[in-house]
């Protein structure tokens, strides 16, 4: 292993370990409405995180489609929160504007340990949850979580 891929490595695991004391010790799905707080919050301080690379940006378009969940869960409308939220996982899966990938992998976890059921689509996103998060990716980023 040469000297800039251990250098590449040691960081993003240093960046991952920051990741997961950020993260809020929630395990099942947050009371109503607390949820999107909590993902908002986790994206944010991703989006911090990123500030370190002058890669902030990337995560505008994650905060954006945030809002829009968020208004439409205020307004009270379930259908547009559902298709809203599963649009936001969409765009994780797809890694938009260059996120990294351990980040929409920790994020999207994230997602689908504290969304109500009512607001995603559990069983589409489910295999990936069930396999310890998106580690199926064929992607080059070192993960302390992964069985391989």
């Amino acid at each position: 292993m040469t000297w800039a891929r251990l250098d590449r490595v040691l960081i993003t695991a240093i960046v991952a370990g920051l990741t997961l004391l950020l993260m809020p010790p929630m395990v099942g799905a947050a009371p109503e409405g607390k949820w999107i707080d909590q993902i908002t919050a986790m994206v944010a301080d991703h989006q911090e995180l990123a500030k370190l690379e002058g890669k902030e940006r990337a995560y505008d378009a994650y905060l954006g489609q945030l809002a829009i969940v968020r208004a439409a869960l205020v307004r009270g409308d379930r259908e547009e929160t559902y298709g809203a939220m599963n649009h936001l996982m969409d765009m994780l899966v797809a890694k938009e504007n260059g996120i990294p990938g351990w980040s929409a992998k920790t994020i999207f976890d994230f997602c689908g340990r504290v969304t109500p059921v009512t607001f995603h689509d559990a069983p589409r996103h489910a295999p990936e949850l069930t396999k310890g998060g998106f580690d199926y990716w064929d992607d080059d980023v070192f993960d302390p979580a992964s069985n391989g």
